[in-house]
């Protein structure tokens, strides 16, 4: 199983500073969950039994933590800080990734979404509603119900756009801003670092802007130009359907990150986006926090079958998106715009809970058969590991 790995791992030690407790392990390697202490260091814990890692430095693990007393922050802060951080965030030491019982070494997410199940139900149906269901209600109800002049239709449909999206922006900007660096990438300095978002913070906030940009400029008009206004979303599938693809292409060609894509720094091994997003959203918008980094970055490190699943999961939606955002875009200037507006606002509503149903399918099927193929291979290097400290202490007791 190592040797199935080692390739792997030897490519992303020379590409890839570290970005979680278990780099440099190999796949197959048997991991404590304990964590050690080293000549007055602490290791993560997440090393073959019997060996010692090497102390990590800040500057190449995400896991290296400079200890430094707590700074008094601003009574605004502090607000914030309590009232964003939940009390459970940060149990576990900082060094140290846990691992299930039944597989051991195999670094555990520890995030159950039924635990966020109402957060999670509500702000989707608010998503759904804002950016699909009421676009489309308002423009054929206040177009044809009405006799209200087009421009203050749009200007209704326009004010509504972006509402939920916004405090939700808004909250995760917040919470990567805060003093305590709970939620902020790995890798980088509480301090200097604090302003810099994550990739997926970049990425939506690029897609905002045009997409309101569109939204205001063609709704400015006397008569709006209603073909324009019917683009954002499809134009934003667009984006990420061809982000996810460079991503996917750049990570299986090795290429070196030309900026720093959240936890992984500039010049590291580029990520597949969709392992970057899941990261940063349910880090952040999840409030995972660094926990939760860390232990996916442990995930990705150790298992090849979670990055097998992963870069599947990329060209699923990568090319999902794209196909859809260019077909929809296709159809926006071909029909009559009273249509066009109609299908470029539910066909990525459909086109989204197609994938995220197959999504959920496939992921629970290949997380299964991941947890069985690391049993399966651990069984015989513990039953190994067993035999040789028998004899040895066989030995032991026949020298004494």
């Amino acid at each position: 199983m190592a040797d199935r790995a080692s390739s792997y791992e030897l490519e992303r030690k020379e590409d890839m500073p570290s970005a979680s407790p278990s780099l440099g392990q190999l796949e197959g390697e048997t991991l404590e969950t304990t964590t050690r202490h080293h000549n007055g260091h602490t290791t993560n814990g997440l090393a073959p039994p019997g060996q010692h890692t090497q102390p990590h430095s800040s500057a190449s693990s995400a896991t290296a933590v400079n200890v430094q007393p707590r700074q008094s922050c601003h009574p605004v802060w502090q607000f914030l800080e309590n009232w964003l951080i939940p009390a459970s965030t940060g149990n576990h030491p900082d060094d140290t990734v846990p691992t299930l019982d039944d597989t051991p070494g195999l670094p555990r997410l520890r995030y159950n979404l039924m635990d966020y199940k109402w957060k999670l139900i509500i702000v989707s149906s608010l998503l759904v509603i804002e950016s699909s269901i009421l676009p489309i209600a308002l423009f054929y109800g206040l177009w044809y119900g009405t006799n209200l002049r087009h421009g203050i239709v749009f200007a209704i449909i326009t004010a509504f756009f972006g509402l939920v999206t916004g405090i939700e922006f808004g909250l995760r900007s917040l919470k990567l801003m805060l003093p305590r660096d709970e939620y902020r990438p790995l890798n980088q300095d509480p301090v200097k670092d604090r302003w810099k978002f994550d990739f997926t913070h970049a990425t939506l906030s690029f897609g905002y802007t045009y997409m309101t940009g569109i939204l205001i400029g063609a709704s400015i008009p006397h008569e709006p130009i209603v073909k324009p206004l019917a683009m954002p979303v499809p134009l934003f599938f667009i984006q990420m359907g061809l982000q996810l693809l460079w991503a996917g292409w750049a990570n299986k060609k090795h290429k070196k990150a030309p900026c720093r894509i959240s936890s992984v720094p500039k010049g590291g091994r580029v990520p597949p986006l969709v392992f970057t997003i899941v990261e940063d959203i349910v880090a952040v918008d999840g409030a995972g926090g660094k926990e939760y980094r860390r232990a996916i970055n442990a995930r990705y490190e150790v298992s090849k079958r979670f990055r097998e699943m992963i870069a599947r999961q990329n060209w699923f939606w990568g090319v999902g998106a794209l196909v859809d955002g260019v077909a929809t875009m296709i159809i926006i200037w071909t029909v009559p715009q009273e249509i066009a507006y109609g299908v470029a606002w539910a066909s990525p509503l459909i086109f989204s809970a197609i994938w995220t149903v197959i999504t959920v399918i496939w992921v629970r099927r290949d997380l299964r058969r991941e947890k069985a193929e690391w049993r399966a291979n651990a069984e015989p290097r513990l039953s190994t590991a067993g035999t040789a400290a028998q004899q040895e202490m066989q030995e032991h007791h026949s020298a004494v």
